[in-house]
Formats: C-alpha cells, sequence, structure tokens
C-alpha cells in the first residue's frame, strides 16, 4: 500500500497531479480509517498508464475512456483500444506532417524575410506565403 505521499515519490509526480486525475475521475483511492487515501500496486499501475497516455498526447478523456475499456468484454476491450490507438496515431502522424511543413516554411521564407529590402525580393516573399496558405 501507497500513502499518496510515497505514490507521487515513486513516480516522481506532484502530489496534486494524484489528486487531480482523483477528482477528474481517473484514479480512485481507498480511505483508511484515519481518512488518509491509500493506494495499491494497481492503483500505481494504473497512474503509470495515465501517465504514459499523457506524455502520448492523449486527453485526458481519451484516457479516461481507454480506462472505461476494461469493464467490457475482452473481443470489446481490445477492439475500442485498437480503435483509439489508431485514430491517436493517425492524430499525431497528421501533427508530424504540420511540423514538417512548418520547418520548410521557416526554411523557405525565413530568408526571404530577412532580405526583403527590396520590392522583388518583397514580391517573391509574398508569392511565396500565398502558395504555401494555399496548400495548407
Amino acid at each position: 500500500m501507497y500513502t499518496i505521499k510515497t505514490l507521487a515519490q515513486v513516480l516522481q509526480i506532484p502530489v496534486s497531479t494524484i489528486r487531480y486525475y482523483e477528482k477528474k475521475g481517473l484514479l480512485t483511492a481507498r480511505r483508511a480509517s484515519n481518512n488518509y487515501r491509500q493506494f495499491t500496486e494497481a492503483d500505481r499501475d494504473q497512474l503509470s498508464l495515465i501517465l504514459v497516455m499523457k506524455y502520448a498526447g492523449f486527453s485526458l478523456a481519451e484516457t479516461k475512456d481507454m480506462l472505461s475499456f476494461s469493464g467490457l468484454s475482452q473481443a470489446s476491450c481490445a477492439s475500442e483500444t485498437q480503435k483509439l490507438i489508431l485514430q491517436k496515431k493517425a492524430a499525431l502522424l497528421r501533427k508530424i506532417d504540420n511540423y514538417k511543413t512548418i520547418v520548410q516554411l521557416l526554411d523557405t521564407v525565413g530568408p526571404l524575410a530577412i532580405t526583403s529590402d527590396t520590392p522583388e525580393a518583397e514580391a517573391r516573399l509574398s508569392q511565396k506565403i500565398n502558395g504555401i496558405f494555399e496548400n495548407l
């Protein structure tokens, strides 16, 4: 059993993070006779999963959905989990593509913006920006 303080120390997170996840319904603590929170190894594992999902870009709502799948049949749980993971992966790949576009934009427009002291350079910069905007 863990107290909230020891669980926070083990996972190297603030106590307030555990309280927040408990408040949002992602984690449920048992209470001792002195009303202190008590956490089990299963709670530690669940909190670790929540932290990994947060790092992977899952929202709290998506994380809560994923955790709720455990109440489904094994086939339904696997299916719903797979669906959510594929959706998140597709969203992350779109984000990666967007970041690549931004890097290309900076590489292309940066030098033009720095040297846009002539009407020709300003026209090239404007043309390049409009071309990028149309492809967004």
